[in-house]
């Protein structure tokens, strides 16, 4: 978020709305600049809730400037159209400073899990999330409710432009969105009704690929390697819960 409010205020457009439009490369007023700017609301919201689980002198701190960030996302008390007010003049750089300082204790304090990913295999997660996408086309109503098909299969969507868009949001919005996929999966999987033993396979298979996926994406391909050369508890507690979902499902 950080990076995206000092494209903003760095820029030389006229006024707020076409600096914003300049930095999502989207036109204003359509669908996809609505989509673009909620994602950097969505930042903001998930690094507000990090701020807040922060020990004390540090939340207290940071939770201060909340407003100010807020303000410099949407600016409610002024004309995004005002060629008098550029974002140059709507946002500080004392308020990116301290957002900055944030981001830092933030990324100190949660390098290496699914807030602050230190890997950068999006291709792997990304080709997993396309053989989803085939997998939900191809299960029936019978197994899987459409409604929540749909909803998977947007989600994954979802997730595969974040990732097609993780230059301008981050890996963080990443992580966060295949945290909530995995999620749905399961979910998913645990409700699973009349397939086959090719089917059950190929879901087990294809959940834990995207778990994998996300595991070397969040830690790193080191990591893993080196967790699964020592036979990490982890990765055998994932292959177990895969089982047992499984199991359950037949």
């Amino acid at each position: 978020m950080y990076e995206i409010l000092t494209r903003v205020r760095q820029s030389d457009a006229p006024h707020f709305r076409a600096g914003w439009s300049a930095v999502l490369e989207a036109e204003w007023g359509s669908d996809e600049f609505a989509r673009r700017h909620a994602e950097v609301a969505a930042l903001l919201s998930e690094s507000i809730a990090q701020i807040c689980a922060l020990p004390e002198p540090q939340r207290v701190r940071y939770s201060r400037y909340f407003p100010q960030w807020w303000a410099s996302l949407v600016q409610p008390e002024l004309s995004w159209s005002d060629t008098g007010r550029p974002a140059s003049l709507l946002i500080s750089q004392e308020t990116l400073d301290h957002l900055a300082s944030a981001a830092d204790v933030l990324g100190s304090a949660l390098q290496g899990t699914s807030a602050a990913p230190s890997g950068t295999h999006l291709e792997n997660l990304a080709e997993s999330c396309r053989s989803w996408l085939e997998i939900l086309a191809e299960t029936s109503e019978a197994e899987l409710p459409a409604t929540l098909r749909t909803a998977i299969t947007a989600q994954i969507n979802h997730l595969l432009w974040l990732i097609e868009h993780a230059e301008l949001f981050g890996t963080a919005s990443v992580s966060r969105e295949t945290n909530r996929v995995i999620g749905s999966l399961t979910q998913a999987t645990t409700i699973l009704t009349g397939t086959d033993v090719q089917t059950g396979g190929r879901w087990k298979r294809a959940f834990l690929g995207i778990v994998g996926a996300s595991i070397v994406f969040s830690a790193g391909a080191t990591q893993l390697q080196s967790a699964l050369e020592a036979g990490s508890g982890m990765v055998k507690e994932i292959v177990q819960v895969v089982d047992d979902v499984a199991t359950s499902a037949e």
